[in-house]
């Protein structure tokens, strides 16, 4: 049984372990991001966005920098568990923390570093007399990775809203107008006339900018994409391992049991039955009964003790390069602190 991911939906992951978004479709080299905001959300995460700026064609594509340049952040990981040890039962997936977390920025600190990515980004385009992409509505989400990492586990929510974020349904997002302004497009990215309304355009336009500004106490030479791919790759490791594979097909015995077909956890939440509003009396059914199965077979607490000791040996292996990227997003928040955006 190989376990995959549903296609992404409305929201991520955990961005994955994915979010926000100028690349809400990064956590997973944007392959998963996240079904946050209908169900699941394997990986990748911890980063608000790329530079963006430096793929957009169109100023209408400006949208996709409802999240920023490069983030990545955290919490931390316990000890590795002696060897055959009995898994430590896993009820609520919110207090779950991995080793990466702590290289990895929270998804409310993602969220954050993207609102001052764009008031940064503003800043530089206002003295361009232009305005910068528009604020997107809040989103409703996960406040930490683990929180939907292996599926939903809130018995409470689910009663109310299966495998949605909220009991609310999302907020559209309108549409940029596709009346490009060139200017606008010169100056976001610096590609064209080398300066826009009689002003010098930076090296990278206003979005190389903004990332210089929130990196400016940033260390040098930071791969800031090595938390995630060790992050994405200790997912797919462990969703291939024995015992995750045991416990998968223990669950779905389980769904059967109840009269509910599906081959993997990721299966459920991806059904198309459960994409429209209102949410129905069968989704919400099958999500207390994901939960309750997830439970029984304590599905999570074995999936996330093996991906715990992958993740361990990938810091062992990259202790020193992590480092430079915990500092990094550690100086992004201070850069956005300043901001006083909370």
């Amino acid at each position: 049984m190989n376990i995959r991911a549903p296609r992404a939906g409305a929201v991520p992951r955990r961005a994955i372990r994915l979010r926000p978004r100028a690349a809400q479709s990064v956590r997973k080299g944007n392959a998963m991001l996240h079904r946050m905001g209908d169900g699941i959300s394997p990986v990748p995460r911890g980063r608000a966005g790329l530079p963006l700026a430096h793929r957009l064609t169109r100023w209408t594509l400006a949208a996709a920098l409802a999240l920023p340049a490069a983030l990545t952040a955290g919490c931390g990981g316990g000890p590795a568990a002696p060897a055959g040890a009995r898994p430590t039962a896993v009820v609520d997936a919110s207090r779950l923390r991995l080793p990466l977390d702590r290289y990895l920025l929270s998804p409310d600190e993602s969220a954050l570093v993207a609102r001052g990515y764009r008031v940064l980004l503003a800043e530089c385009m206002d003295r361009f007399g232009l305005s910068g992409p528009p604020e997107p509505p809040r989103s409703e989400g996960p406040h930490t990775w683990g929180e939907r990492r292996y599926g939903i586990t809130d018995l409470a929510l689910a009663a109310q809203a299966g495998y949605r974020v909220s009991t609310h349904p999302p907020v559209p997002v309108a549409r940029p107008s596709a009346n490009d302004d060139p200017r606008t497009l010169t100056a976001l990215t610096g590609r064209g006339a080398p300066t826009v309304n009689g002003r010098p355009v930076p090296p990278g336009g206003c979005s190389d900018e903004t990332d210089r500004r929130l990196r400016a106490d940033a260390p040098t030479g930071a791969d800031e994409y090595l938390a995630q791919r060790l992050d994405q790759d200790s997912y797919f490791r462990s969703e291939r391992d024995p015992r995750v594979q045991k416990a998968a097909q223990a669950w779905s015995a389980c769904m059967r049991g109840h009269g509910l077909r599906y081959p993997t956890p990721l299966s459920a939440p991806a059904d198309p039955r459960f994409r429209n509003w209102p949410v129905s009396r069968l989704e919400i059914t099958t999500a207390t009964t994901d939960i309750a199965c997830k439970r029984q077979t304590n599905l999570v607490g074995i999936w996330s003790g093996v991906e715990a000791d992958l993740q361990r040996a990938g810091i062992a292996a990259h202790r020193d390069a992590l480092e430079k990227v915990r500092l990094t997003n550690e100086a992004q928040l201070r850069v956005v602190s300043d901001l006083h955006l909370r």
